[in-house]
């Protein structure tokens, strides 16, 4: 449990000098958006998390049918900002796409020992960008 603890402390000052780095404007993971609009993709995101795009949209409590219809649509900005947010921050953290699934898959003791994409796809996506917003703001755990 220390262990866990000190990784997650070298988490947070590593995500702290990230950010203390960089003064500009960033869009972070642009790729995880339609190009036409510049609206978040659910079937990039569902891609990017490594899971089917049914998997994602049933987790979220969409309708996989719209979504499928239109993957980008207004409508589900909502419920995929939380899910693209904290991909940002891992991506930012751990550079990798492989990585940051290997996080989102790996339980974490203050998601009670569930993993990160375990909570994204039963809705709570949320409670994940709040660890790493926490982390972020160097906000102990």
């Amino acid at each position: 449990m220390a262990e866990l603890h000190g990784q997650l402390s070298a988490i947070e000052a590593k995500l702290q000098a990230l950010l203390r780095g960089n003064g500009g404007l960033q869009v972070r993971l642009p790729e995880l958006c339609e190009a036409a609009s510049g609206r978040i993709d659910a079937s990039r995101v569902a891609e990017y998390l490594g899971v089917p795009l049914k998997q994602l949209t049933e987790g979220l409590q969409l309708n996989y049918k719209a979504v499928h219809r239109k993957p980008a649509g207004e409508a589900l900005q909502k419920a995929l900002q939380p899910v693209k947010r904290s991909l940002e921050i891992l991506q930012e953290f751990f550079g990798e796409p492989a990585t940051v699934r290997v996080w989102l898959n790996t339980p974490h003791p203050d998601l009670e020992g569930r993993n990160a994409l375990e909570l994204i796809l039963a809705n709570n996506a949320g409670a994940v960008l709040r660890i790493l917003e926490n982390a972020l703001a160097g906000v102990p755990v």
